[in-house]
């Protein structure tokens, strides 16, 4: 995954007995030809209990909540739980179930057996060479920004993917890296394929570097 400035919006407090929302893995295309699966977001749920996901919504790096579109198809995030958001889907797509199920043909239904996969209504995509996404608890100027990653690096057929080891975020997906795999189909038309890890739940990080307990149990899907 590519090099990316870290700008997390989220909590980290020791004892929290809350969610803790982290975008993992942002694949935002830049493969060549025509994408074969839509931009994505990848969000961890790195706390002790689960969070509601109704209501929140996505804008990209302009950070403007009173312009920023609905995530649908995520009830919420368990303790622990990975999820996917698909953006821009209607680039390419007809509908959200056509891009839904692009995704999946492109990664593979096997390798996201168990994984909640929702969509934006109209978001913004993630350019290759640098954006950012954003997730607010709302669709005003009072809303709060529940998770945030920004990304700078150019366009490769790899997603960003988050270090748990460093608690940083930056480096290319590598296959085996982090649950990381090559993807079952190619990820445009021109027969490129894609590396990343859409669902793996980060390994975990130690009680004492995140000051939250119960991390350890933490497993990956694959």
């Amino acid at each position: 995954m590519k090099t990316m400035t870290a700008a997390c919006a989220l909590t980290l407090a020791a004892g929290a007995a809350s969610a803790s929302l982290t975008i993992t893995e942002i694949w935002a295309g830049g493969v060549s030809g025509t994408e074969q699966t839509a931009d994505w977001v990848e969000i961890t749920n790195f706390g002790n209990s689960s969070v509601s996901f109704s209501g929140v919504y996505y804008d990209d790096d302009s950070a403007d909540a009173t312009k920023d579109d609905e995530v649908f198809g995520i009830g919420s995030i368990a303790a622990g739980e990975s999820v996917i958001v698909l953006v821009s889907w209607e680039d390419n797509w007809g509908s959200a179930t056509d891009a839904l199920d692009a995704f999946a043909a492109v990664w593979g239904a096997g390798n996201l057996a168990g994984v909640q996969i929702g969509y934006v209504d109209g978001g913004s995509g993630l350019g290759g060479g640098g954006d950012a996404a954003y997730f607010f608890d709302g669709n005003t100027s009072a809303a709060a920004t529940l998770a945030s990653q920004s990304y700078a690096g150019p366009a490769l057929p790899a997603s960003f993917i988050y270090n748990p080891g460093t608690i940083s975020f930056g480096d290319l997906a590598q296959g085996g890296v982090y649950g990381a795999y090559t993807s079952d189909q190619p990820a445009s038309d021109d027969g490129t394929f894609a590396i990343g890890s859409p669902g793996v739940v980060p390994a975990p990080m130690s009680a004492a570097v995140l000051g939250l307990g119960g991390l350890a149990a933490m497993r990956r899907r694959r």
